[in-house]
């Protein structure tokens, strides 16, 4: 729990310290196609029934998420829904905070994120989906839901984009999908929503 503490300190510190290193000058420059760069999600989440039914096990967890993103398109379309997409790549941990510390390690190479975008605001929101994998000991956490330590994941989510010259953050939520494709049974799967705070480099 002391790890866990001084991970978030540290990322809370970055976020309120951190500077946009771009030198987009111009709101068509920042979002110009072909600009990359890092960023991460540092967040707590709970597992929830779905579909409802029998009740599943509860897990609450840190997640962390390091990622990668480049913008694939530049600016496009006109009015509500200008904006730009990107594809996203990212690898990090859940850990099961409340069950004794077990982890799941994800990688998911498969990402994509919209922005809305206009020159005339200093936020964004955005839409958020993906596909990935990971691998760890929930399974002995969740021997009802999955039953492998390698697990397939899927991501759903929408957050909210805050820049200036200086700072990029955001809020976030994402539906995480853990199961492991009908490879062994049970396969009922884990859901969870998940809430965080996210920086760009």
């Amino acid at each position: 729990m002391r790890l866990l503490l001084a991970v978030a300190t540290v990322f809370c510190l970055l976020l309120s310290t951190h500077t946009f290193t771009a030198e987009a000058d111009t709101f068509s420059q920042r979002f110009e196609k072909g600009f990359s760069d890092f960023g991460g999600q540092f967040g707590w989440g709970y597992t929830f029934d779905l579909p409802l039914g029998r009740d599943r096990t509860n897990i609450g967890t840190v997640f962390i998420f390091p990622n990668w993103q480049r913008n694939i398109t530049g600016l496009i379309g006109e009015s509500w829904y200008k904006g730009a997409l990107f594809y996203q790549g990212e690898a990090g941990v859940a850990i099961a905070a409340d069950r004794g510390g077990n982890t799941q390690w994800g990688f998911s190479p498969l990402m994509a994120q919209y922005k809305f975008l206009s020159p005339d605001r200093k936020w964004a929101p955005n839409l958020l989906a993906g596909a990935g994998v990971s691998y760890g000991n929930w399974s002995d956490l969740a021997t009802r839901e999955i039953a492998t330590e390698f697990e397939f994941l899927l991501h759903l989510g929408a957050g909210v984009e805050f820049y200036n010259q200086t700072r990029v953050w955001s809020l976030n939520y994402r539906l995480f999908h853990m199961s492991n494709g009908g490879i062994k049974f049970p396969n009922i799967g884990l859901n969870a929503h998940i809430f965080s705070l996210g920086m760009r480099f």
